[in-house]
């Protein structure tokens, strides 16, 4: 059964990246991307892609154009995308594409980001960089920077459940390596650290090696065999198998040979050391191991470990899961794992307009992501994502509205240092790369403070009201003190011998009373 299963992956997983490695990628739900940087046309690239059961990538939504900033956000210079001319046809403004046509074949789009207008007639490609993401013409043959690989993805794993504090280091098909990888597609391989155990990803469920051993050497470090219609790893003279059943060990002639050894043996000089897997301590004798953790994610009953069930304490603020000695926290639709703790979940935001999370004790209290204004429509709330760049961003140059945040880029020949400033880059002979950079995109799912668009009106209106209430108090203080000195110069009058009044100063001490009003 073993090997029928491991000829299915052998038929089924083609995604495995063949010549050079990418240069960088992003992985969401069902479908990866890939930076190549090779200098190659049009159509090398997307043989390069096909050969590979992928395709030149198409950037159709406004979600894969936020992803193709996320790729090009450290690399330089002019990548292919998955966008042509047919041949023998005109650039036309007024058809859909301009009478391009995706490498797929259609036309379908919701997203456009056209540079500069070109009618000539002849067989122009599209391509794309950092400094504007806008989409350049130019010539198919035309051998730019690299491009970019687009690919369906499989039937993915979840991660490896492990107990305690056991790491894994994924292997997935684009060559990404590292033990947070959030997508695992068919073919990803699993490696357990500490005891060197392998998994392969294969239609949602892992199979431990040794596999078929016409699938990557059916996990094994030395030689694969087929004893019996089974997998088996072996190892070279002078080597034994080791317990995880895929690496070897150093056996006659060895001092670990006859060490007694519980778990591991590791040759030093003529010597020896003992070792031990993980989660367990070397033995008062140096021979032993003892568990750190005895009966850890268990409860001791009858001299026996039997699991506990932690998500009956509710752990977990969405979904629990119990497993063997431990349990896993999941998170509802529309919403991710907390980075600083897993337990946790936040919203997740990847659009214009999202609905607002709310207090469930309190459901007039409601939250958006950061990036986004909490806004008031026909009785009920929703997430507008504000654009940064309009409002005035700390961008020095280029700045590009994303989902929640917003990213900083450059004009060419200059560099972004930190995530606004940009300077101009210092030429390095025989060299041809910038210094890299990590773009500010805000992250969607952190709880901002809201203000309610209604709630700014209102500020702005109280303003303006006590700014007239203020100019008006002003203007009568004035009006009052000026009867008041009209009044004492009349209490005057009798004090000094009355004058014969012309009727030009009548007039002039007319003028003066208003104007002191």
């Amino acid at each position: 059964m073993r090997d029928t299963v491991g000829i299915l992956v052998a038929l089924t997983f083609l995604l495995r990246v063949k010549g050079e490695a990418p240069r960088g990628g992003y992985c969401i739900e069902k479908q990866c991307f890939a930076v190549f940087q090779d200098q190659v046309d049009f159509g090398t690239a997307q043989k390069h892609c096909e050969d590979n059961n992928g395709h030149l990538m198409t950037v159709r939504s406004l979600i894969s154009h936020s992803i193709l900033l996320i790729l090009l956000g450290i690399h330089t210079g002019n990548y292919w995308i998955g966008l042509q001319l047919p041949i023998g046809q005109c650039p036309d403004q007024a058809l859909g594409l301009r009478g391009y046509r995706w490498i797929t074949g259609d036309n379908e789009t919701e997203f456009q980001n056209w540079g500069h207008f070109d009618d000539v007639c002849s067989s122009n490609c599209i391509s794309v960089s950092k400094y504007d993401f806008e989409w350049k013409e130019q010539p198919c043959n035309s051998k730019i920077d690299g491009f970019i690989c687009e690919y369906k993805l499989h039937s993915p794993c979840q991660h490896v459940m492990v107990k305690g504090d056991e790491s894994v280091m994924y292997e997935n098909p684009l060559g990404f390596k590292g033990d947070n990888l959030l997508v695992l597609p068919l073919g990803t391989i699993a490696t357990l650290k500490s005891l060197g155990s392998k998994y392969i990803c294969h239609v949602e469920q892992w199979i431990q090696a040794p596999w078929n051993c016409d699938v990557f050497n059916g996990g094994c470090s030395h030689d694969c065999s087929s004893v019996n219609h089974e997998p088996v790893c072996t190892c070279p003279s002078g080597k034994t198998l080791q317990d995880n059943n895929v690496t070897c060990e150093y056996a006659l002639n060895d001092p670990c040979h006859d060490s007694g050894c519980a778990h591991l043996c590791q040759k030093k000089d003529d010597s020896y050391a003992c070792m031990c897997h993980h989660g367990y301590a070397l033995a008062e004798d140096g021979k032993e191991c003892k568990d750190i953790d005895y009966c850890k994610g268990y409860e001791l009953e009858n001299d026996k470990c039997v699991d506990v069930d932690e998500c009956f304490m509710g752990p977990c603020e969405h979904e629990c899961t119990n497993t063997i000695g431990s349990y896993i926290c999941s998170c509802f639709d529309g919403f991710i794992s907390k980075t600083e703790d897993a337990n946790r979940c936040q919203l997740l935001c990847l659009a214009e307009e999202c609905p607002t999370e709310c207090d469930r004790s309190k459901t007039y209290q409601c939250y958006c992501p950061i990036g986004y204004l909490l806004d008031d429509r026909n009785g009920s709330s929703i997430c507008v994502d504000i654009d940064e760049c309009e409002m005035g961003s700390y961008c020095h140059s280029n700045c590009t509205n994303t989902y929640g945040g917003y990213l900083c880029s450059c004009y060419e020949g200059f560099d972004l240092v930190g995530e606004h400033d940009c300077v101009e880059r210092e030429s390095t002979e025989g060299s041809g790369f910038t210094t890299a950079y990590t773009p500010s995109a805000k992250h969607p799912t952190e709880r901002p403070f809201t203000v309610k668009a209604g709630g700014l009106i209102g500020m702005i209106v109280c303003i303006v009201v006590v700014i007239l209430v203020m100019v008006v108090l002003i203007h009568l203080i004035l009006k009052r003190r000026g009867n008041l000195d009209i009044a004492f110069e009349s209490q005057g009058v009798g004090n000094h011998d009355l004058q014969q009044v012309s009727t030009d100063k009548y007039h002039k001490l007319s003028f003066d009373r208003h104007f002191i009003i």
